[in-house]
């Protein structure tokens, strides 16, 4: 995956900030896209707070919005059924750690990138999509949130940049290496990744 995807892919999820209230059902995914932008920039600029301190505040929120388990099982797609409870439990902890550690590589590094909401749209009771595009002084990237209503709260499960999806770039890239050495080799290699 290229530096430039990640570090956008690392911007977008600045977008899926959002307070410590529950979403409201009602809340439109888009309207939580806007709000949420400005929070985690005010924690990526505050200057009272440590490099390590923003690491964790931003591990934490962006963790709590990004529905990993989703992630993972679209992922792993046929393979994910193939997998053990513990395979795909040890998958979606090391994808996480891997997300995250990516995310916070990149986003450390902003540099008054702005995020502007263009449109989203809610697809029946549970899946939403919402457009937007990141505007940095060189470039316009467009990006497209993929989310679903779980327990009431709106979470990512894929994002779009330039209309290619995250998730798929990881199914690629993790099915080839299942191929050759199944789903315990994949994990082997996502566990020295994060070494």
């Amino acid at each position: 995956m290229s530096t430039r995807v990640l570090f956008f892919t690392s911007l977008l999820f600045c977008s899926f900030i959002q307070s410590a209230t529950a979403v409201d059902k009602e809340d439109k995914p888009g309207l939580i896209v806007q709000d949420t932008v400005n929070k985690v920039l005010d924690i990526l600029t505050n200057n009272e707070l440590s490099e390590e301190e923003k690491k964790n505040q931003s591990y934490d929120i962006v963790g709590k919005q990004i529905n990993f388990a989703g992630m993972s099982r679209r992922i792993l797609a046929i393979n994910w059924k193939k997998s053990t409870d513990q395979q795909k439990q040890e998958f979606e902890n090391l994808f996480r750690e891997i997300l995250l550690n990516t995310y916070w590589q990149r986003i450390k590094n902003y540099d008054n990138e702005k995020v502007e909401y263009i449109t989203g749209m809610i697809e029946g009771n549970r899946f939403a999509t919402v457009d937007t595009v990141i505007i940095s002084d060189k470039l316009e990237i467009p990006i497209t949130y993929r989310m679903e209503l779980i327990d009431g709260k709106w979470m990512a499960y894929d994002f779009l940049i330039e209309s290619l999806s995250l998730v798929t770039r990881y199914r690629t890239e993790y099915r080839s290496t299942i191929k050759t050495h199944g789903v315990d080799g994949l994990l082997s290699q996502m566990r020295e990744k994060i070494k």
